[in-house]
């Protein structure tokens, strides 16, 4: 790639033709109010993604999805956990003595190091239980992994939640003579569900790098404190087991890494997890792993390509957007994968150093009226 690309060449191709890679605006797609009290990045992120019509796009989507869900219970959780992803597992823990007991006793158990930062367990806002940052403007990922840019997570899940729904009709299709067998309001949630906490996790600091994220249990923290949410708002064992089998398939020996998931989120969340039915007496699974589980372990694998993507593609949008040094660099790629998206300008780069410099000039392009 051309590295001597300057940022200004980039921002005066304002007037290039239509992005072929980027949605067309939605009008429908109206996209929420930023909440007060954010960070300055994760404040800077918000604006990023709503002013994306990318994001815009997806976030319409996924609303959509969402109100699909029949199970009146199930949908009204998932409708109000996007639009307010608070964690209220952390209201359980209100003094730093409580919340240093937890991880102890999360340490004891070996989910955790006895010297881990407690923040990995209550990332910075927790400690008032409120928003930390919009569902719709987060990452999906740390920052060399997948979907690791401002409205990142809202098109993870929106895919994956895409996918258990496809999975789930043809599970129904061929093997049970058209269903509906499979539990599609299950499928949906649990994919949504399942990485929510990853607004917590996964917050932008100022200079556009992300918080890190604690190992829980031997997977991505976000992984049991999402658990750990869906048993604090009430969702049954069976749902629970289903969102936490995203990491692993309980089969094939894996079936005690699902298991030992259920225990870290339990931990969490305050509850027994043998008394909740999730684990038996002696650790296993309490009951035969339920359909969903599978497809949700399924349509969760949209990181096998969105990794590689941007790990293939985000040095190069840097070097070519920025020079070396330059502290706006991180943002600069940001509003170009938001706008974009990492997965479109790595099938560019697989046509050649041209057609991927064209992507993303007019990405960036495209993003330059976005007010940041």
């Amino acid at each position: 790639m051309c590295n001597g690309v300057s940022r200004g060449w980039f921002l005066a191709a304002a007037g290039a033709a239509a992005l072929p890679l980027i949605a067309v605006p939605v009008s429908a797609a109206e996209m929420p109010a930023l909440p007060d009290g954010l960070s300055a990045g994760n404040a800077r992120a918000a604006q990023i993604a709503r002013g994306s019509s990318f994001i815009q796009k997806q976030y319409a989507g996924a609303m959509h999805l969402a109100r699909s869900i029949a199970n009146s219970r199930i949908k009204a959780d998932v409708l109000n956990i996007l639009a307010d992803p608070v964690p209220t597992y952390a209201r359980k823990y209100p003094t730093a003595a409580t919340r240093a007991a937890l991880r102890d006793a999360l340490a004891r158990q070996g989910f955790v190091k006895p010297g881990d930062p407690v923040s990995g367990i209550f990332p910075p806002g927790t400690e008032r239980a409120e928003v930390v940052q919009p569902f719709w403007s987060a990452a999906g990922s740390a920052y060399d992994s997948h979907h690791s840019y401002p409205g990142g997570l809202l098109v993870h899940e929106l895919f994956n939640a895409s996918m258990a729904e496809h999975f789930a009709k043809t599970y129904d299709a061929i093997y049970f003579g058209g269903g509906p067998t499979v539990d599609r309001d299950i499928v949906i949630a649990a994919a949504f569900y399942h990485d929510i906490m990853k607004t917590a996790v996964f917050q932008f600091n100022d200079d556009g790098t992300l918080l890190p994220e604690l190992t829980i249990a031997g997977t991505g923290g976000h992984h049991c404190l999402s658990g750990a949410e869906a048993i604090v708002r009430g969702h049954d064992a069976r749902f629970v087991t289903v969102l936490l089998s995203a990491h692993a398939a309980p089969s094939l020996g894996d079936e005690a890494k699902v298991a030992q998931w259920c225990r870290a989120s339990a931990t969490i969340a305050g509850v027994d997890p043998v008394e909740y039915g999730l684990v038996d007496r002696n650790g296993a699974l309490a009951a035969l792993p339920a359909i969903e589980c599978f497809v949700n372990f399924l349509s969760d694998h949209d990181y096998v390509l969105s990794v590689a993507a941007v790990q293939r593609v985000s040095p190069l949008i840097e070097a070519l957007a920025t020079p070396p040094g330059d502290p706006e660099k991180r943002w600069w790629r940001h509003r170009v994968l938001s706008t974009a998206s990492a997965i479109a300008l790595y099938e560019a780069a697989t046509r050649g150093e041209a057609v991927f410099e064209d992507a993303v000039r007019r990405a960036a392009a495209f993003a330059n009226g976005t007010t940041i």
